[in-house]
């Protein structure tokens, strides 16, 4: 019998992570990136946000970060919604060269795919299906920032926006954030659609693909089928519930039209996008509570958001309700389909680790911070969540509520936006020391005599 040590791909994972994340914060302290300089520290929680997609902010991306600032907040971006490994097979698959196990180990666990079958095809499908949507999100925000700006300020202003709706990032190049379009409808529908678009997972967009353009299959696949059902309940529940509860209060001023699409926009943002067309600050402390909720469900699995998932969250609910009305056996049974039973016990222990990681942040900042409770409970859901949304800065109203915390709490929430990137059973995993196993030879007859 030999003994083999295990690959552990979440440690190179990440690594990789922590990586650009260090070489991102090197280039925001560049003289070049900065009006007025960044210390250390806001140089690295910038860099996390931006690679993690999160969309905290302790510098104001519009007036503090010069044009090649902004260009490496906008790369980080990028890398971060796609995946870095991502990224790097669609460059091997056009190339035309092969990948090695290794590189397809990561690949898979960094997208949550289920097998090994069309890795590269798939990592370049991802690729492919990214710039043409940015790019049709860039023209659209083009014709509703062009009314106000100059062409070349308007294509930049678009390009930005794009990716940063797409990649859920809530990143934004205006102080205000998008409040500054909060009278235009096209603004928050365009970045409703490529929010939700990018959030639902590169999976459900391939595997609607093939159904209603490519017609190569007649049924999506139940993953696909769980995600849009969440999705769709998720968004009209919090849709009804915003425009039935803050309609006459902090959505009072705004036409019937508008609230609508207020309140559609603002179900949608906290889904890890974490831009807003309205200050949210002014939200009841039951919608706050809403958000939380949902900024802590996030995106969906194989998406550019981070959270527990919609697909984790959903099979959570139905594994409760067999066992709750008597109807467990050995799998979770849904939509005619059975799930394993490991899959289910998993969701419930990552969404039990994940609020148990949140609150053990939430009292670590208070050891060293005295902050308000309501606005830093929400600015750790928002880092774990990778949304972005915050109650607001005390010290600089553009940024988000990280800013007024000290250096210590700012490494507690990079921490915790790492965490809601790569997952929270992923970092255990790459945790725990990896184990020898034990393997043998395939044991073959020969004939004899």
């Amino acid at each position: 019998m030999n003994q083999k040590k295990e690959i552990n791909p979440t440690r190179i994972l990440i690594f990789g992570y922590i990586s650009i994340i260090i070489i991102g914060a090197i280039l925001l302290s560049l003289p070049i990136a900065t009006n007025n300089g960044i210390s250390l520290v806001d140089a690295i929680f910038t860099s996390t946000s931006a690679l993690c997609v999160t969309g905290l902010i302790v510098k104001d991306t519009a007036t503090d970060f010069t044009l090649f600032g902004k260009f490496v907040i906008l790369l980080l971006i990028q890398i971060g919604g796609l995946g870095y490994m991502t990224l790097s097979t669609s460059f091997f698959f056009f190339l035309g060269k092969k990948i090695s196990l290794r590189e397809r180990m990561l690949f898979k666990e960094s997208i949550n795919f289920l097998s090994y079958d069309n890795l590269m095809r798939f990592a370049w499908r991802i690729f492919r299906i990214t710039f043409v949507v940015e790019m049709i999100g860039a023209v659209l925000f083009y014709f509703s920032f062009v009314k106000r700006f100059s062409p070349p300020v308007a294509l930049c202003h678009a390009i930005f926006h794009s990716v940063s709706a797409f990649c859920n990032a809530g990143f934004s190049t205006f102080s205000e954030n998008l409040m500054l379009f909060s009278k235009l409808w096209s603004v928050p529908l365009i970045a409703s659609i490529l929010v939700i678009t990018g959030g639902i997972g590169f999976i459900v967009i391939s595997d609607t693909y093939y159904i209603l353009i490519k017609r190569e299959r007649k049924e999506l696949s139940l993953h696909s089928k769980i995600v849009l059902k969440t999705t769709f309940i998720l968004l009209l529940v919090g849709t009804l519930f915003i425009f039935f509860y803050e309609g006459q209060k902090s959505l009072a001023q705004y036409s019937l039209p508008m609230k609508i699409i207020h309140s559609f926009f603002q179900a949608v943002t906290p889904r890890t996008a974490g831009f807003n067309t309205i200050n949210i600050a002014s939200f009841s402390n039951i919608t706050i509570f809403l958000l939380i909720v949902f900024m802590f469900i996030g995106a969906s699995s194989g998406g550019t958001g981070g959270g527990v998932k919609t697909s984790t969250f959903s099979l959570m609910l139905i594994w409760m309700k067999e066992l709750l009305f008597g109807r467990y056996k050995n799998d979770v049974t849904t939509m005619k389909k059975r799930i394993p039973q490991e899959q289910a016990m998993r969701s419930f222990l990552l969404i039990s680790l994940s609020a148990s990681l949140i609150f053990i942040a939430f009292f670590l900042i208070l050891l060293f911070d005295d902050a308000q409770p309501l606005k830093l409970l929400f600015e750790i859901f928002s880092a774990f969540g990778t949304v972005g949304l915050s109650l607001g800065s005390v010290i600089n109203p553009a940024c988000s509520y990280a800013c007024d915390l000290s250096p210590a709490g700012k490494l507690i929430l990079i921490f915790m936006m790492l965490t809601g990137k790569v997952g929270t059973l992923t970092l255990g995993s790459a945790l725990i020391k990896p184990h020898s196993y034990d393997f043998s030879y395939p044991e073959e007859p020969i004939v004899i005599g």
